[in-house]
């Protein structure tokens, strides 16, 4: 079964998109049915306990509080309402995007201060929110609203310990017994604030898993060369860098072979057979590659029907030897494409660092590239070495 890797395709299940490939206003609708989950949270907890105790809350505080939870949903609902008749003709919308991360900070960060919770509860819920909407928004606002929160935390912390204003002023009694531990009341709160949001707490978790997949598909489109699974040409080159950086660096000065490798009359397969025959003649003949390669020498896609192998620690003669393994392998591969069988050779050159001119990655490649032009001139289906 093939799977994209942008939906999320089940049996008997409705297709759901990736929302990082959607347009951004869209994912802006999301976030912010995901950021109502903050004042929805602390309203319902509030107003329980004001229904139940009323007697430990400060009342004025309480319907202070609520305005501004009210006003955060009515905000965001109008928000979302007109971005729905937006997303028509808009793929963007960063007003919306601005009022989200705002409307959020300052509604955690506000019930933070004055129920005392400001570097516990308030500051997780925050690190939450940043991981969410660096995923669905602009990384670069929120990191700049990150760095406005915590010089405001520093504040709070400092009046906290200041005699200026009281602390958790919310609460008209302390929470705590005089032993420490949290009364029963308080606990369902913080409990209830934590279940309501837990959903956002597991989106985030989604939202990271996926980024990370997406950035290891990324890494591995640049890297990888997707028709044959080998390493891609930069991808080659920049393991070659590397193993001529490590072998200067040493006192031994470890060789390294390059063999390359071109598909005789490759052009003539995909006029006779078709560009899918040749297709599969490549991944035949890639398959070959890495399995005669061994665990740390590197096998690339150079271009076209041309390979590369890198051989570290290994000498001319070594690596002249693989090659004619490899060569043998692939006169004898059996492509089999629409029931008739392709016959394939390929023609090989060989060069090793350090040797006269040299010196570089690029001077191995040319010099390697060289011996298999002569391998190609006089006759192809054979190994010459520099």
């Amino acid at each position: 079964m093939t799977t994209d890797s942008n939906t999320l395709k089940e049996p008997g299940l409705l297709t759901i998109s990736n929302p990082m490939d959607w347009k951004a206003i869209d994912r802006f609708i999301l976030l912010a049915c995901l950021v109502l989950l903050a004042p929805l949270s602390f309203g319902v907890s509030m107003w329980a306990t004001n229904i139940l105790a009323p007697e430990w809350l400060n009342q004025t505080l309480v319907m202070m509080l609520s305005v501004l939870y009210v006003m955060h949903i009515a905000v965001m609902g109008s928000f979302i309402l007109t971005a729905m008749k937006l997303r028509k003709y808009t793929h963007d919308w960063p007003l919306f995007e601005n009022a989200i991360i705002s409307s959020f900070l300052v509604t955690v960060m506000t019930t933070g201060y004055l129920t005392g919770t400001h570097l516990s509860e308030a500051l997780l819920i925050i690190f939450l929110g940043v991981i969410i909407t660096c995923t669905l928004a602009d990384v670069n606002k929120v990191k700049f609203c990150f760095w406005i929160v915590v010089p405001i935390l520093i504040l709070m912390s400092a009046l906290d310990y200041s005699e200026v204003v009281p602390y958790a002023m919310l609460l008209e009694r302390s929470p705590y017994s005089e032993d420490g531990r949290p009364l029963e009341g308080w606990m369902m709160v913080r409990m209830t604030v934590a279940v309501i949001l837990a959903p956002l707490t597991y989106l985030c978790i989604l939202a990271m898993k996926r980024w990370t997949e997406r950035e290891s598909l990324y890494l591995e489109m640049s890297t990888i060369d997707g028709l044959t699974r080998l390493s891609n040409r930069n991808s080659l080159i920049s393991r070659g860098q590397e193993e001529i950086r490590r072998a200067r660096a040493s006192d031994a000065m470890p060789p390294l072979s390059c063999i390359m490798i071109d598909l005789d009359h490759f052009k003539q397969i995909n006029d006779t057979w078709g560009h899918h025959a040749g297709d599969e003649v490549l991944i035949a003949a890639s398959k070959v590659m890495m399995d005669s390669a061994r665990p740390n020498d590197e096998v690339g896609r150079y271009g076209g029907e041309e390979f590369a192998v890198l051989l570290p620690g290994t000498t001319l003669l070594q690596a002249k030897l693989i090659a004619e393994r490899i060569r043998k392998r692939i006169s004898s591969m059996n492509v089999v494409v629409d029931g008739q069988k392709i016959d394939v050779t390929a023609s090989f050159g060989v060069a090793c660092y350090p040797s006269p001119d040299v010196e570089a990655m690029s001077d191995l490649l040319k010099t390697a590239d060289k011996a298999l032009y002569e391998a190609k001139e006089t006759g192809r289906n054979k190994v010459v070495t520099a």
